[in-house]
């Protein structure tokens, strides 16, 4: 069987949707609001159905459904969109990922019957950096049960995240995430993504992780699920030490990659890998990928 490297580019076919606009809750110290910023917004159920339907009829494969969450860390206007995902979805053939947030009982019930396709859920391992970095009402077991609401419910991929170094550039907790996973639900792959510094945060200063970190955390990854692809998302450094840290993500175990470097795609080739180009974001379960591989 011949090993594939997955090498993934989002635009223009899987765009990012933010459901709460520029709003949020939190003040996260990585983050501050940032990254809602470079989301498309769609807050009101009519124009949200409108510009899916407008995404299926222009040929996207399908889109990222995120944005911000209120003090309890449960996404702003995902319960009100619910049903409108439900209609898309009977619509059109749009993959939908979904950043859960924390989630009861109830509302993954409600999330897998509205079809969403994936559930990503970042996974923190400390309480300590969930308090400081966060500061939201939760503490690790908020994670370890929204995995196993998900799993419970029938949700047919759930797809856990870890930043590595987001306790400002160092390891607290990753290795205790793996296990939170582990312990809670049978995840179709995993994601790591890397702390970074973003201007614009209290943490723009900060260092970013060590190479040697990232390693051991990927490959504690790669052992503790060793059937489970590892990858290597969107969100890590790119102006410092990108090649470094995705040659270094690619012999710990990484075998998918958002937006490698070309260098990155002739190691994977060295390393005897075949390269597969698709055209969504790095979540996306094997079994739903035929729609975006690049011809």
């Amino acid at each position: 069987m011949d090993k594939i490297f997955r090498s993934y580019y989002v635009w223009p076919k899987f765009p990012s949707i933010s459901m709460s606009g520029n709003s949020c809750s939190l003040h996260c110290k990585h983050c501050n609001h940032t990254y809602l910023n470079d989301m498309q917004s769609l807050t009101k159920p009519e124009k949200f159905l409108e510009t899916c339907r407008q995404l299926a009829d222009n040929g996207t494969v399908g889109f990222l459904l995120s944005g911000g969450c209120n003090k309890n860390g449960e996404m702003l206007n995902l319960r009100k969109l619910l049903p409108v995902v439900k209609q898309i979805k009977r619509e059109t053939d749009l993959i939908i990922k979904l950043h859960a947030g924390f989630v009861d009982t109830t509302l993954a019930e409600d999330i897998v019957s509205a079809e969403v396709d994936i559930a990503s859920v970042e996974v923190v391992g400390s309480n300590q950096t969930i308090k400081e970095i966060f500061d939201f009402n939760a503490n690790t077991n908020s994670y370890k049960s929204t995995l196993q609401n998900l799993e419970s419910a029938g949700m047919p991929y759930i797809v856990p995240h870890i930043c590595i170094g987001l306790h400002y550039g160092e390891l607290n907790g990753e290795f205790n995430a793996l296990k939170i996973i582990k312990d809670s639900c049978n995840p179709s792959l995993l994601v790591m993504i890397i702390f970074r510094s973003t201007k614009g945060t209290v943490l723009e200063k900060c260092k970013i992780p060590s190479i040697s970190d990232i390693s051991t955390v990927v490959r504690k990854a790669k052992e503790m699920f060793p059937d489970k692809d590892i990858s290597l998302g969107c969100i890590r450094p790119r102006a410092r030490c990108r090649e470094e840290i995705e040659l270094a993500a690619l012999q710990a175990g990484v075998s998918r990659m958002e937006i490698p470097s070309k260098n990155t795609l002739k190691s994977a080739e060295y390393m005897g890998y075949t390269i597969r180009t698709i055209n969504a974001c790095c979540a996306l379960p094997e079994e739903l990928e035929d729609r975006a591989i690049a011809k």
